[in-house]
């Protein structure tokens, strides 16, 4: 039987506490569960050009499942699904953002868009390369970023709570028109009925697995869907609310791969 997997990239594929050859193994671990005949999915809230941009990883993966379930692409990026916010609901909320003196945002329709940076924003020289890649792609002003199909609309607060009371907001203000993720002291807002589930279950669909060959493993609050609907899996670094929803606990994917393969 073919078994799907799903990861979450940032504190999930990539850990924060970036022990050294962990990721080269998870992606060994990805190949051999690719050659078993299985396939291998991220599912991020990263846009896709900023996954293109690990790409020095040399990440071995079968589709992206991008900004929370807005946009999905295969292994050579081309879009197999892509939905935006109403134009009108995008411009309201970038005002809204605006008024609440929320220094840092993004709009993007999953490839390019615009990026306002915080006043006292400056890159340092380890990040230098990767923040000149970032620029590029985030190169275009809010007005031209609004004339394109708005996937995502992404914003930085101080603190986790201030996100999650932005994200409520956001919540209640646009009912039936978008729907704010809180990760961390990030939130991601997109059109409703999107998450990183659907995207799965969309690649699920196209190859006929099953509801019980499917895995999805995360350590943040917009993994929750992806936890909930399918073989839920986190790490030992997860919250316990994240912990709650997953039938087990793997210090890492490619551990989680090896055990499942």
């Amino acid at each position: 039987m073919k078994k799907l997997f799903a990861s979450d990239y940032d504190g999930t594929f990539y850990k924060h506490n970036r022990k050294k050859g962990e990721i080269a193994a998870n992606v060994e671990q990805v190949g051999k569960w690719q050659k078993s005949g299985n396939l291998f999915i991220f599912a991020t809230g990263r846009s896709i050009s900023m996954m293109q941009m690990e790409k020095r990883r040399k990440l071995k993966y079968d589709y992206i499942v991008g900004l929370n379930g807005a946009v999905i692409v295969d292994k050579n990026h081309e879009i197999l699904f892509q939905k935006a916010i109403k134009p009108e609901t995008a411009q309201k909320i970038v005002q809204l953002i605006e008024a609440s003196q929320i220094e840092s945002y993004s709009i993007t329709d999953g490839f390019k868009g615009h990026f306002k940076l915080p006043r006292k924003f400056r890159p340092s020289m380890l990040l230098f390369k990767l923040w000149g890649l970032f620029a590029r792609t985030y190169h275009l002003s809010k007005e031209a970023a609004l004339e394109l199909p708005v996937v995502q609309i992404a914003l930085t607060t101080a603190n986790q709570d201030e996100a999650v009371a932005f994200a409520n907001q956001i919540n209640e203000q646009f009912e039936g028109e978008a729907f704010a993720f809180a990760n961390l002291v990030h939130v991601d807002i997109q059109a409703p009925g999107l998450s990183k589930a659907t995207g799965v279950s969309f690649i699920a669909e196209k190859y006929n697995v099953h509801q019980e060959a499917i895995y999805g493993m995360g350590d943040s609050f917009n993994d929750l869907p992806m936890l909930e609907a399918f073989h839920g899996l986190t790490l030992p670094e997860a919250t316990d609310p994240i912990k709650i929803q997953a039938s087990a606990i793997y210090e890492t994917v490619g551990q989680a791969l090896e055990n499942l393969r």
